[in-house]
């Protein structure tokens, strides 16, 4: 029996079983729902059977989905194994490594490795993805990008993914109050907090703080991105920021902002590594790996 199954349509199909839904899929895969529908209604064209069936829980596997599911992951996992095998024998294969990153890593931290890499890997194109954790975990899940990077709480998890410890900076304009001075959490609740995404790791790390003190939890704002993290503080000079320290220490040592020296201090980060589980690393994913861990 003759199929033409795409590799492109197997994966779709992994990410629709793999996140629950045709939206998270197609926020994954960084496209359109209507085109996750479009494929998966190709894909059953092409098979000659239904994959998927409604229900009362939204859409579930049927018998042939079930079937299917197992070979599918195993066909693309094969596909990033003969990429890497080839990797590993020759700095001459072309190809392309995506990587997903938390937008302090992109921006901050990836520069210099990602130059480095291009000089050790010429013919291998680079290309950086920024996203939220959630978003990074399920795009590597559904094989949209090569590795993952993020920066959560150090939670007990696996060791050995952790590439590096980061600290989380409460910082605000030269003039604030408690510019280059030390701050009790009582001090720090009457202000105003802005960060990058007021759901994330960052605002844990900082409620836990305050709860851990027994202190009403300041007003937190989120600004969306890293700059407008900075242009908030500098343009209102009452409220705080909070970022990772590779994200503002250029300007601490500047002077165009100032850091408040908290205590206790707040709880650390780890930059993680996410990897799709059972797929071998490609030298050139191990490189980078190697050059973020120094």
């Amino acid at each position: 029996m003759k199929t033409d199954l795409e590799l492109r349509q197997l994966r779709v199909f992994v990410s629709v079983v793999e996140s629950g839904a045709h939206a998270r899929a197609a926020r994954a895969l960084g496209v359109s729902q209507s085109t996750i529908s479009e494929t998966l209604s190709a894909m059953e064209r092409t098979l000659g059977t239904a994959i998927f069936r409604k229900s009362a829980k939204g859409s579930v596997l049927t018998p042939a989905g079930d079937a299917l599911l197992p070979y599918a992951k195993q066909m693309l996992a094969l596909a990033s194994e003969c990429v890497t095998e080839l990797a590993r024998v020759s700095t001459d294969v072309s190809g392309t490594l995506v990587v997903a990153a938390v937008e302090s890593l992109s921006a901050y931290v990836l520069p210099q490795p990602l130059a480095a890499l291009r000089a050790r890997w010429p013919k291998t194109r680079l290309e950086v993805a920024t996203g939220i954790c959630s978003g990074i975990r399920a795009s590597v899940a559904a094989g949209t990008c090569d590795l993952g990077l993020i920066i959560e709480a150090e939670a007990g998890q696996d060791e050995s993914t952790i590439l590096a410890k980061t600290n989380l900076v409460i910082f605000g304009a030269p003039a604030h109050p408690f510019a280059d001075r030390s701050a009790s959490p009582e001090q720090l609740q009457t202000c105003d907090f802005y960060m990058s995404d007021a759901a994330g790791d960052y605002h844990q790390v900082l409620r836990q703080y305050f709860e851990a003190a027994q202190t009403p939890l300041p007003r937190m704002q989120a600004l969306g991105t890293v700059e407008g993290v900075k242009r908030g503080i500098l343009a209102g000079a009452d409220a705080l920021g909070l970022l990772p320290a590779h994200a503002v220490e250029r300007e601490l040592s500047d002077g165009v902002l100032a850091e408040v020296n908290v205590r206790p201090p707040l709880r650390g980060l780890v930059m993680r590594a996410v990897l799709a589980p059972g797929l071998a690393k490609s030298p050139i994913v191990e490189d980078l790996l190697e050059t973020l861990r120094g």
